[in-house]
C-alpha cells in the first residue's frame, strides 16, 4: 500500500435544529449558498446546481454561461443519505474523469422531531494520487469546518424566514433541446406529466415548441410550493422518467417565484 493509499477520510459534524427531511432538503436545494466562495471553478459563479436522482451531476454555472461540473451524483436517499464524486485535481483544478475523484459523503441523523446531526464525510481521498496528501491537510481540521459552518448558517437563515412568512407558489421553466425524436420525447413528456400531476402541490405543467426551431422546448410546472415539486422529483418513481427524458433531450431547469402578474380584465 502506497502512502496515498493511506490518507484516512475527512469526518466533520454539525447540529441543525430542523427536521432531516429539511435538513436534507436544504443541503440539496441550496448549494450556492452554502458551498465555500473559495471553491470555484468558473468566473463569477452565478448558480450551483444537484441534479436529485442517482447519476445527476452537480455543476456550477459562471456569468458567462460556462459549465463545469464538480462530480456526480453516487447515492440519493433522501432524507438520509447524499454521496457525490469530488472532482478535484492538482492546483484545485476540476478533472473530468470520476475514476479520479474521491467522494463527498453526507449523512441526515434525526434526533429527534425537530433537530438533525450532519456528518459530511470526505472518504476516498487516495484516489487523487500524488496530492491526496495535500488535498487531506487542508481538508483536516476541527469541526464543523467552514462548509458546514456555512450550511448552518444557511439552515438557521432559511427556518427563521419559513416562520415568518407562509410557502410561496414557484414556477419551474426547464428549456429542452432534444437530439432524438421530437414525436417520442413529447409522449414521453406527457407521461411525465401524468406522473406530476398525481404528486401532491402540483398545479400544471405547459410544454412549448420554439415556433422556428422545432427541437427546441420550453417546460412552465407551477408548484404550490418548492418543497413540494422537491419531494417529487425525489421519489424512486420519478427516476425512469427523468432517465428517458435524459436520453432524448439536454435540459436546463430553472426555478422562479412571481413578483409580478397582470391580467386583462386588471390592465383596463
Amino acid at each position: 500500500m502506497t502512502e496515498a493509499q493511506k490518507v484516512p477520510d475527512v469526518r466533520k459534524t454539525v447540529t441543525v435544529d430542523v427536521p432531516a427531511d429539511r435538513a436534507f432538503a436544504i443541503f440539496a436545494e441550496r448549494p450556492l449558498e452554502w458551498f465555500p466562495e473559495k471553491h470555484v471553478f468558473v468566473e463569477n459563479r452565478v448558480s450551483l446546481t444537484i441534479e436529485p436522482f442517482e447519476g445527476g451531476r452537480y455543476y456550477e454555472v459562471g456569468a458567462d454561461g460556462t459549465e463545469i461540473a464538480w462530480g456526480t451524483v453516487v447515492e440519493w436517499n433522501p432524507p438520509k443519505r447524499i454521496v457525490l464524486t469530488w472532482r478535484v485535481g492538482p492546483h484545485w483544478q476540476p478533472i473530468f474523469d470520476d475514476e479520479k475523484a474521491s467522494f463527498i459523503e453526507v449523512d441526515f441523523e434525526a434526533l429527534g422531531p425537530g433537530r438533525t446531526t450532519v456528518a459530511l464525510t470526505h472518504s476516498g481521498l487516495h484516489r487523487h494520487g500524488e496530492i491526496a496528501p495535500l488535498i487531506h491537510a487542508a481538508l483536516d481540521g476541527p469541526s464543523p469546518g467552514e462548509t458546514l459552518a456555512r450550511y448552518e448558517q444557511v439552515v438557521a437563515r432559511v427556518s427563521a424566514a419559513a416562520s415568518a412568512a407562509p410557502a410561496a407558489p414557484v414556477t419551474l421553466v426547464n428549456k429542452f433541446q432534444v437530439t432524438g425524436s421530437t414525436e417520442e420525447f413529447e409522449a414521453i413528456f406527457a407521461a411525465t406529466s401524468a406522473f406530476f400531476a398525481a404528486q401532491p402541490g402540483f398545479i400544471e405543467h405547459t410544454l412549448h415548441r420554439r415556433l422556428d426551431e422545432p427541437t427546441a422546448y420550453v417546460n412552465i410546472a407551477r408548484w404550490t410550493d418548492n418543497a413540494s415539486l422537491r419531494a417529487a422529483v425525489a421519489q424512486p418513481e420519478f427516476q425512469p422518467h427523468s432517465a428517458a427524458l435524459r436520453a432524448l433531450a439536454v435540459s436546463s431547469p430553472e426555478l422562479f417565484e412571481a413578483r409580478l402578474s397582470v391580467r386583462a380584465a386588471d390592465a383596463e
